[in-house]
């Protein structure tokens, strides 16, 4: 069977924050910590990746967080904040939080599906453009972005116990249904 048949994108729930915990540390380790596990990594995960966090996120009303499910198990998850405003640019509304796809399932579609579930979700409650940032670091990012329209409108930093790290800021206008 095809992964595209065993695929399945849907809203996260109460009970997937513990496996929400876990692929995000997973994924946050697979891709930031390439030369290993240092005290500003451990610290950043354990702040943001516990299932309490996930649970917190998901019953707030300014968090839409969908995952995709090959089979049964969790393979990625997309983590979008409504209503934020983008440090560089003029655009306000839905921020990509997170993006994270399990390595075994990257380059297969899974982020694309992701993606396009949030921007029709934001398509959907009238948003004109959806932003979100990557790490000038994270190769496969900065390349996936704008193949999917994003454009780099800037860059900013993201603190990590007092250490700043640069990210590229980027944002796609999104196309009003009926416009």
């Amino acid at each position: 069977m095809s992964l595209s048949a065993q695929l399945k994108i849907r809203s996260a729930q109460s009970n997937d924050a513990l496996c929400l915990g876990a692929l995000a540390t997973q994924v946050f380790f697979d891709t930031y910590a390439t030369s290993g596990i240092n005290a500003d990594l451990a610290s950043e995960a354990k702040q943001n990746y516990s299932e309490e966090v996930f649970g917190r996120r998901l019953a707030s009303s300014e968090v839409s967080i969908a995952v995709a499910e090959v089979g049964s198990n969790l393979a990625g998850f997309i983590d979008v904040q409504s209503n934020s405003i983008c440090p560089v640019s003029s655009v306000f509304g839905p921020e990509v939080l997170r993006l994270y796809i399990q390595s075994p399932f990257q380059r297969r579609g899974l982020g694309q599906a992701l993606l396009k579930h949030a921007e029709d979700g934001a398509q959907s409650q009238g948003e004109k453009a959806i932003w979100l940032t990557a790490w000038v670091g994270n190769a496969r990012a900065l390349a996936f972005y704008p193949q999917a329209g994003y454009e780099m409108v800037g860059t900013m930093e993201y603190i990590i116990n007092g250490k700043t790290y640069e990210n590229y800021v980027f944002s796609k206008r999104l196309h009003l249904r009926g416009a």
